[in-house]
């Protein structure tokens, strides 16, 4: 995000959209943990829905780099509970993806013209040569929107809600790749057998938080001008945000 300062406008949309998702992913795990009996979360303040207990340093400083984040871990019990561990770990990635499906359906239907549905189907139509000689003024793709931000003109509001829609699509799509501190990663250890060549995997992966280290690489590596990441989500979800938005 670090990237959009040249569009101070967007810059702050983006930044209220990831604090705001961050919170409310770690904020609906540590609630969904509670409600199946876990008191831990509460002595951690983790049920306030205050950002300061669910932003991540290192998950925010991923943001300002590559657009991308994650939230303050919950912990997950494991095998022992394994009903618990599949619904508190999806249940962040899941609001966050539900509102961004909710919000890109609002742009849908209360933005009918101007720049921001150009930019929209200058997205979801990626590749199509018809697109090719685009003039909007705005990242070649969805996720480069969230890296370099887009120049709200006279169509603010759209552009603003379109960023704050792909913002939490992506981001809670992020949150189920298989690498801890992501939610994805931690369910995945959280669920695997308690053999030694997992227990090495949790141990190099989080307690010596090479997981981090390898988000911090996926969020910086470019991949042919664009980050492997975001390249990534790009490819993935291009045919969804042509259903949800319309284009």
């Amino acid at each position: 995000m670090l990237y959009a300062l040249g569009h101070p406008a967007s810059f702050v949309v983006l930044v209220a959209s990831y604090v705001f998702g961050v919170t409310l992913h770690g904020w609906v795990q540590a609630l969904v943990s509670a409600r199946l009996g876990d008191a831990q979360v509460r002595h951690n303040h983790r049920l306030r829905f205050n950002p300061r207990h669910h932003v991540d340093p290192f998950g925010a400083l991923g943001a300002l780099i590559g657009g991308l984040g994650w939230a303050v871990p919950v912990d997950l019990p494991g095998r022992r509970d394994r009903r618990r561990s599949w619904l508190v770990g999806l249940a962040g990635p899941l609001a966050n993806i539900v509102l961004g499906v909710g919000l890109l359906l609002l742009f849908r239907f209360v933005v009918t013209s101007g720049t921001a549905l150009a930019i929209a189907a200058t997205w979801a139509h990626l590749g199509d040569t018809s697109f090719a000689g685009s003039t909007v003024p705005v990242s070649v793709t969805a996720g480069g929107a969230l890296q370099h931000g887009i120049a709200l003109s006279g169509d603010a509001a759209g552009i603003a809600l379109l960023l704050a829609g792909l913002s939490q699509l992506y981001l809670g799509v992020f949150s189920l790749l298989p690498i801890p501190p992501l939610s994805g990663g931690r369910l995945l250890l959280a669920l695997a057998p308690h053999s030694l060549g997992w227990q090495r995997a949790r141990h190099y992966l989080v307690e010596q938080n090479i997981g981090i280290a390898v988000l911090i690489v996926l969020l910086v590596l470019p991949l042919g001008g664009r980050l492997l990441v975001l390249y990534l989500l790009d490819s993935l979800l291009a045919p969804l945000l042509r259903v949800l938005l319309g284009v």
